[in-house]
């Protein structure tokens, strides 16, 4: 386990023993509180995923996710007429999210995992990959595949790696929202996965060829999180 998914494992346990705790003194009535909003609700998941992305360092993702979650608690501390003036700037949402993904653009090592170099101080090949709406459908022939990262929005993508070959290190981060993602991977690469599915799924068909087919040191890592959308890995 990494250093990331090692901080993300014991931030969450030592909040759900902090929070577990609070809520036993609570029933026995040794502590009086309540919640000054609604926070049993469907926007815990993108404060989750949120929070999640920050601790394992993928910023783009942690940024969206929770400040799609605060524009929506924040009606909960206001009254009826603010409220009525706060959603009519819903449109800056949509500003906020482009202007962070166009940053990301002209700024690729914003959310970028550490990246190996050559000797000549070269980037291996990497995948930057953005769906919103839309599909791609993408070749890689690289012999020294390092991952990269994926996101797609009510879109999808298809990514061909069945010519490539992994680098020393290779890890691929995705951020599936509503859309969904095909990856095709020669049948030996040893698939580590690490992505949270949140109403959604993720599916090898490594089921479908014996043990001795995978080679353990070809380790090609998948991290991020799947909100109601998919992920099938296809191995050829």
């Amino acid at each position: 386990m990494n250093t990331s998914n090692k901080n993300s494992v014991f931030f969450w346990s030592i909040l759900l023993v902090t929070l577990g705790g609070i809520f036993l003194l609570r029933n026995f009535g040794l502590l009086d509180f309540h919640f000054p909003v609604k926070i049993w609700s469907w926007r815990l998941i993108p404060l989750i995923i949120g929070i999640n992305a920050f601790l394992k360092g993928k910023n783009m993702e942690g940024v969206i996710a929770i400040t799609i979650a605060v524009a929506f608690y924040i009606p909960d501390f206001l009254t009826q007429e603010q409220v009525k003036v706060y959603f009519k700037l819903w449109p800056l949402l949509l500003v906020g999210i482009g202007g962070l993904i166009m940053y990301r653009y002209f700024n690729p090592k914003f959310d970028a995992p550490a990246r190996l170099l050559k000797a000549d101080g070269s980037d291996f090949d990497y995948l930057s990959e953005t769906n919103i709406m839309g599909g791609s459908n993408k070749k890689v022939f690289s012999k020294k595949f390092e991952g990269g990262q994926i996101n797609c929005v009510m879109g999808g993508a298809q990514i061909d790696l069945t010519e490539a070959d992994l680098a020393q290190k290779s890890a691929l981060n995705i951020f599936i929202l509503m859309g969904g993602l095909e990856l095709r991977i020669p049948k030996d690469w040893n698939v580590h996965l690490d992505a949270l599915p949140i109403m959604g799924g993720i599916e090898d068909q490594i089921t479908k060829f014996p043990e001795s087919v995978v080679n353990p040191d070809k380790k090609f890592y998948i991290t991020g999180n799947i909100v109601m959308g998919g992920v099938e890995i296809k191995r050829y």
